[in-house]
């Protein structure tokens, strides 16, 4: 056998390929280089005045990141919306983006506009929910100011497990949370699902139940879930704070004997009609909210007590009334017998 012959390759061949290699090589180089200016180029902000003025962008819901980019675009947050998504795509945030209404600087860097939307640290709207508020009237509130869609709302807060994903941190005879979503002001953020938002109010309700009712718990006969029952009646009977202790001393003495709470608010509660006045014929609805046809307690709440009212039901006036009724000015008659309760009913024009 002859000796293998080696192939030489020739050197115009040769110096092609390296021409080649190189033209790759610098073409790479030249590519990253050009790719590393556009990123540099891309997380400039939009403006390098730290005096420039804040600006509130609405993400809505389900917004992808191409109309994101077009929205901080116009707003002034971005440079360019085709630079902010490229940002997006090596970031791996394009679909992580948050909704809700965020305020932005010109001045922040793009990466830092992309981590505040991440998070989602939205810009937190104040809300007051006052005391004697039923689920219904505090969704109503939050979907006015574009919180919460209402009846999901609704829907949550009458169903704990919703809320919680499995087992309520009460223990509630009833489903619904009615009377645990605590009256006080809240920092809401839009974006924020109506699940969260029942969490943080009745989270409240814990903290304020733990620091001052569980206290006097001790000190009656009633279980928390009674004493906030009895205590969302009172809230709804009241218009003055000088009377609320006599008032639950009232339906108190009502419960020592087993009569019927008779209370208008309970009947309230479950009328399908709007209407603050009650009626003969409300007194028979079926219900078991309906304290006329009903002995004792109702199931549960039927607004959202604060904390005076549900105080004065722990420590109520020693009276020895049975009886009130309303003069028309917010306050009321109150009487011992029921022959003094038709006389002032009679003498107020009933």
């Amino acid at each position: 056998m002859g000796e293998l012959q080696h192939t030489k390759i020739p050197a115009r061949i040769r110096r092609a390929a390296n021409y080649v290699a190189r033209f790759l090589f610098y073409g790479l180089l030249a590519g990253i280089v050009a790719f590393s200016g556009l990123m540099l180029w891309a997380q400039q902000p939009a403006s390098r005045d730290p005096a420039a003025p804040a600006v509130y962008v609405e993400i809505p819901s389900g917004a992808g990141a191409a109309l994101i980019a077009q929205q901080l675009e116009s707003a002034g947050i971005v440079r360019d919306q085709q630079l902010f998504r490229l940002l997006l795509w090596v970031r791996g945030a394009e679909t992580s983006l948050r909704a809700g209404r965020y305020q932005l600087q010109p001045s922040q860097h793009p990466m830092e506009i992309i981590t505040v939307l991440e998070e989602g640290r939205s810009v937190a709207e104040q809300v007051v929910i006052p005391e004697g508020y039923s689920i219904e009237d505090i969704a109503a509130r939050l979907a006015a100011l574009g919180l919460v869609d209402k009846q999901r709302f609704i829907q949550v807060a009458r169903d704990g497990a919703l809320a919680y994903g499995g087992e309520v941190p009460f223990d509630l005879p009833v489903a619904t949370l009615e009377g645990y979503l605590f009256p006080d002001t809240y920092q809401f953020h839009k974006g924020q699902s109506e699940e969260s938002i029942v969490r943080q109010m009745t989270q409240r309700f814990r903290q304020v139940v733990e620091r001052y009712v569980e206290p006097y718990l001790d000190t009656t006969a009633l279980h928390l879930h009674e004493v906030i029952t009895l205590a969302s009646i009172v809230e709804k009977e009241i218009r003055y704070d000088f009377e609320r202790r006599k008032v639950a001393g009232v339906y108190l003495n009502r419960l020592d004997i087993d009569m019927p709470l008779q209370a208008d608010p309970t009947v309230r509660y479950v009328m399908e009609e709007d209407r603050t006045r009650v009626l003969y014929r409300d007194l028979e609805i079926e219900s078991p909210y309906n304290t006329y046809r009903n002995r004792g307690l109702p199931p549960g709440p039927i607004a959202s007590p604060g904390l005076a009212s549900i105080l004065a039901v722990l420590n109520p006036a020693d009276v020895d009334y049975f009886f009130f009724v309303a003069r028309g000015d917010g306050t009321h008659q109150f009487s011992r017998t029921f022959e003094e309760h038709v006389r002032a009913r009679r003498e107020l024009g009933y």
